[in-house]
């Protein structure tokens, strides 16, 4: 498929990477399983907000957590500060694997299912989700960042301490089969490390149609990876792996004052209902080379079933989108004019959670407003 026909069909993620500069000190931090968050978390509960947040401050998670466990735990702590902390949690666990409890031990359906599954997800992707009803929600994204000078880190690890910075919110639209501007934003997103799009369809396609392309040159790439709990039924997980020449996951990285776009090789994963072929979860993960090995960027996307009018959908309820920029110091402006060279340069780590609130269906007066949250 020619790269710029595939650009110009589908809505894709975009990496938007900026220059900027603050400074926290380095936290020793405390890693749990999902089990162990859950026991702290019942001895915290009904203490005041500040003391919540401080002890969830302090820790990092070894397994993902679930959108559904993110919504248990923020009912059972409100607050802002508590609740922050939480999000910040789940987001940095979003490219592990599922705590071990979630994990079946149902042997791998056979191949011919395998490519069944994966077909069924296909026709999804391409018909199911362009039939959503007209609708409007609001896209809520709470963006996290920290400075750090190392650059091996994996993505969603480290040990730099991430601030909250800025909550933002505006209306989607979503007509006759593809989201649609929206003039009703009560404020703009900002364009903080990773952006996104797409999530209403094309961002399915898109690693559907790239992973595709990638099992012509090499097989294996495509393939089972585990039996999942999902919401209700055990979801089918697989992985993938999509070669520089196929991608079409653009990252743009600020260089000179000018935008230098890439399309990096990426891998991550596809979680799929085996009865229908919705699609549950997905990750996409960039492969960065040198001399931007340092750079990290990386998304996951999780739907569930939605209530909009008298119709039950698949929507999407939570995204997390992780960016590791390598970032020039202002003092290093004018050595990076004559030779740039982002592996040098210190390391600032952007974090944006999207949560998709307040489903409605689409009428022409129709406002999004407080109450009837579906999701987070």
């Amino acid at each position: 498929m020619p790269r710029q026909g595939a650009d110009m069909s589908m809505r894709r993620w975009a990496v938007l990477l900026l220059l900027l500069g603050f400074a926290w000190p380095a936290l020793a931090v405390k890693s749990l399983t999902i089990g162990q968050m859950e026991d702290l978390l019942a001895k915290l509960e009904g203490k005041a907000d500040g003391k919540v947040a401080g002890e969830l401050g302090e820790l990092q998670l070894t397994e993902r957590v679930s959108a559904a466990r993110l919504t248990r735990w923020e009912a059972k702590f409100p607050g802002d500060r508590a609740r922050r902390e939480l999000i910040k949690l789940a987001d940095r666990s979003a490219f592990l694997d599922p705590p071990a409890a979630d994990v079946l031990r149902d042997p791998p359906p056979d191949q011919n299912t395998q490519r069944h599954m994966l077909w069924m997800a296909e026709q999804y992707a391409g018909a199911a989700l362009s039939r959503l009803p007209d609708l409007i929600a609001t896209r809520e994204t709470t963006h996290f960042e920290a400075n750090s000078s190392r650059t091996g880190d994996a993505v969603g690890g480290g040990i730099a301490p991430m601030q909250w910075t800025s909550v933002s919110s505006r209306t989607v639209t979503y007509r006759n089969g593809s989201e649609v501007a929206s003039g009703g934003a009560d404020k703009q997103e900002p364009e903080l490390g990773v952006t996104t799009n797409g999530e209403f369809g094309p961002i399915v396609a898109q690693i559907l149609s790239d992973a595709s392309e990638g099992q012509v040159g090499f097989q294996g790439q495509v393939g089972f990876e585990r039996w999942e709990q999902g919401p209700s039924e055990p979801a089918a997980v697989f992985h993938y792996a999509v070669p520089e020449d196929a991608s079409h996951f653009e990252i743009g990285i600020m260089i000179d004052g000018r935008v230098q776009t890439m399309h990096p090789a990426y891998h991550g994963e596809i979680a799929i209902d085996p009865e229908t072929g919705a699609i549950l979860r997905l990750s996409e993960i960039a492969e960065m080379t040198p001399p931007l090995e340092g750079l990290r960027a990386a998304i996951a996307v999780e739907y569930a079933p939605v209530a909009i009018g008298d119709r039950n959908c698949m929507c999407p309820v939570r995204g997390v989108a992780f960016s590791r920029i390598p970032t020039p110091s202002a003092g290093a402006a004018s050595r990076t004019q004559a030779t740039p060279d982002p592996s040098q340069w210190p390391i600032k780590t952007h974090l944006n959670d999207v949560a998709f609130r307040q489903y409605q269906v689409f009428r022409p007066d129709a406002r999004s407003v407080a109450g009837g949250e579906t999701g987070r």
